[in-house]
């Protein structure tokens, strides 16, 4: 019978410490909060696989250099007063050595804080307001920002001869923030397109079929949509009532979801996103050690966002391990300064083989890989339809 791990969530009942996993040394903590209920649960399987890659150290190899791992797993609801809250427990109470937040809202309201605490914090937006590696020396994230996303739907456009676009986006900061740097960066211009407008949602809308009235009278070359899986899934199912195909809407990393094409069928076919992580089954070396962690533990999502989770805890750990190492191979005790050499550690990662999920990963840049490629929706699943190629 395969083992279910239990994580200790705020928002739910408390589940209890890792269940059937012996007590750890608090001297290695690590502490991953997400959208484990809410809005956006669809997409949290890049909590989940984070958690198991720390889960299959301890498991498989006795944690980091030999020192088991404290892993907390803590539910953000999408709200960013429980965020905040769980920043500090954290920081204060956990004493964690690395945190992998979520949300742009929160990551954009903690930057000055994560600064002061000098603590390693990995997010889960790819705003490109939290990426500054000279002024947010602390944040790093797992791949291009949603900015150099949405400039290589736009290249493709223009390549392909496509003039007009309609970008949309939620009531937000995920989804106003990207949208407002790349409109007023000029990129759109350069490339000889024409911006015919831009509609603004609210964030949990169940009905857009009066927006997409108003696209389809644009009559536009793309929409390009800057929305999680819920709202592009309202977005897609209402273009269809109106007589619009999805093959004229592109998405961002967080639109490679199953959800899309098992609730909305044909509706969904052709809809194309960025793909930044290799599709959860995919013959890479990852999926080997995904695999025979699965044969003693529940995965609770297996999708792209859990690659996305488990890339987070490769780069994650192996800054964690080379820290451990400079300090003669012991945990340091003190934990401002094993948090600063964790960070420096990461900045200093190269060539990291990440088992295909992406290319190789180098963190001078605090991304990891600006790579990614286009897939589609043919015939229920997304199909990569081009090589890897540069966000930059």
């Amino acid at each position: 019978m395969k083992r279910v791990i239990k994580s200790t969530v705020v928002g739910l009942a408390l589940l209890g410490a890792w269940a059937a996993t012996p007590a750890l040394s608090a001297d290695l903590s690590v502490c991953i909060w997400g959208t484990i209920t809410g809005p956006d649960a669809l997409v949290n399987g890049m909590s989940y696989g984070t958690r198991d890659y720390f889960e299959f150290l301890n498991q498989a190899k006795g944690g980091i250099g030999g020192n088991k791992l404290q892993i907390l797993l803590l539910d953000g609801r999408y709200k960013l007063d429980e965020e905040l809250k769980n920043y500090r427990r954290c920081v204060d109470q956990e004493n964690s050595v690395y945190i992998n937040g979520w949300s742009t809202g929160s990551v954009k309201a903690l930057r000055e804080q994560i600064q002061q605490d000098a603590v390693p914090f990995m997010t889960e937006s790819f705003a490109s307001e939290a990426l500054d590696p000279v002024k947010l020396p602390y944040i790093f994230m797992a791949g291009p920002t949603y900015e150099q996303q949405m400039i290589i739907a736009l290249r493709d456009l223009a390549t392909k001869g496509g003039k007009t676009l309609v970008i949309m986006h939620p009531d937000n900061e995920y989804g106003r923030g990207p949208v407002n740097v790349v409109r007023t960066s000029g990129i759109i211009e350069k490339l000889g397109l024409n911006l015919i407008d831009t509609i603004e949602f609210p964030y949990d809308t169940q009905d857009l079929t009066a927006q997409m009235l108003r696209v389809k009278s644009k009559n536009p070359d793309m929409v390009y949509v800057q929305a999680s899986t819920p709202q592009l899934i309202v977005v897609l199912r209402d273009a269809a009532k109106v007589g619009m195909s999805a093959k004229t809407f592109v998405g961002n990393i967080y639109n490679i979801s199953p959800a899309i094409p098992q609730q909305l069928g044909q509706s969904a076919e052709g809809f194309r996103a960025i793909q930044v992580y290799s599709d959860f089954g995919s013959d890479i070396p990852a999926m080997k050690d995904i695999l025979a962690f699965k044969t003693k533990n529940t995965v609770e999502k297996e999708d792209v966002y859990y690659m996305k989770g488990w890339f987070k805890g490769i780069v994650m750990s192996k800054a964690i391990e080379a820290a451990i190492a400079k300090n003669g191979g012991t945990v340091p005790s003190d934990i401002k300064a094993f948090r600063t050499s964790v960070r420096d550690q990461m900045v200093a990662l190269k060539d990291v083989d990440v088992g295909g999920i992406t290319p190789a990963a180098s963190y001078a840049d605090h991304q990891g890989s600006t790579r990614a490629r286009i897939a589609e929706i043919k015939g229920g699943k997304y199909i990569a339809i081009g090589d890897w190629i540069s966000a930059r």
